[in-house]
């Protein structure tokens, strides 16, 4: 097997989750599956080439705004008894980094629904079309209401999109269109409580006076929003992979329990034969060896 080409395109290697998950891990996936290989091949380009690179920058921007939180936070002293003043921390940039993170979450969207098109004949083309309709076409979610009847677990699954996904996009749609159908995101800084306490940043999403979402931890947001996005990136390919093994019926979708993955490429799935099938082999490989004896 020609082993595949990762780091030489990526500024990480697959020692990092979200490349070892949405490269190596969904490559090998569909090598165990009947798919054209032209198709692979675009499927493989869009994970490595855009699914990838977006994913990491989220990351990068979460792991950085988190570290620069927590540093001010040691670092904050309370003013003393009768102090004149006070210097208030703040995250430098913290509006452009919020901005950003968003515009490459929203994009990830977008070119993961490529993805989807690929593997499930569609034709979507905006992110917020996981979760919203885009007449004349359904959303995701109403079109695997319509057509995974056979795979409710499918259903289920994307079901659980608007809380998970839904909020970045509408947050990016605000900053876009300030004031319009997704209203406006107002993101804060460190701050004083009423009581003086120190407050660390946060964000929400205010439409017509009143509050939809939020407020809520930036870095903890963030840091949640990469992970449901790691997952939905992996779990769509997995979804389309049970019902396309190259052996149906003979290969089954394993887990690899988090502490067992292997630091240097922690995959988290694996697709092989069925452990019952497996557990055959060697009974079957001695009746061939007897049927060979037999005939010689």
């Amino acid at each position: 097997m020609v082993p595949f080409v990762v780091a030489k395109k990526l500024d990480q290697g697959v020692g990092n989750p979200i490349v070892a998950r949405l490269t190596l891990q969904n490559f090998e996936i569909l090598q165990n599956c009947t798919i054209p290989k032209a198709t692979a091949e675009s499927i493989q380009a869009l994970y490595l080439n855009e699914l990838t690179p977006k994913l990491l920058r989220c990351s990068q921007i979460a792991e950085k705004l988190r570290t620069e939180t927590e540093t001010l936070v040691a670092s904050y002293k309370p003013p003393g008894k009768g102090a004149a003043s006070v210097e208030l921390p703040q995250v430098m940039q913290l509006e452009e980094e919020c901005r950003n993170y968003l515009y490459e979450a929203k994009n990830f969207l977008r070119d993961l629904l490529k993805v989807f098109n690929l593997l499930f004949g569609t034709s979507f083309e905006e992110g917020s079309e996981w979760t919203m309709a885009k007449k004349p076409r359904p959303s995701v979610i109403e079109y695997a209401q319509a057509n995974f009847q056979k795979q409710p677990d499918h259903i289920r699954y994307l079901q659980q999109l608007p809380r998970c996904v839904e909020t970045f996009v509408k947050m990016r749609n605000a900053v876009e269109h300030p004031g319009g159908h997704s209203g406006d995101l107002v993101i804060r800084n460190f701050r004083f409580e009423p009581d003086g306490a120190l407050a660390a940043p946060d964000w929400r999403r205010d439409k017509e006076g009143n509050t939809e979402y939020g407020p809520v931890s930036i870095v903890d947001d963030m840091r949640v929003g990469v992970e449901n996005l790691l997952i939905l990136a992996e779990d769509i390919l997995i979804m389309w992979a049970i019902d396309h093994a190259a052996f149906p019926g003979a290969m089954v979708v394993s887990v690899i329990p988090e502490g067992k993955r292997n630091p240097g490429c922690p995959i988290k799935y694996r697709m092989n034969l069925s452990a019952e099938l497996l557990g055959a082999l060697p009974g079957l490989a001695h009746a061939a060896a007897g049927d060979a004896q037999r005939r010689s």
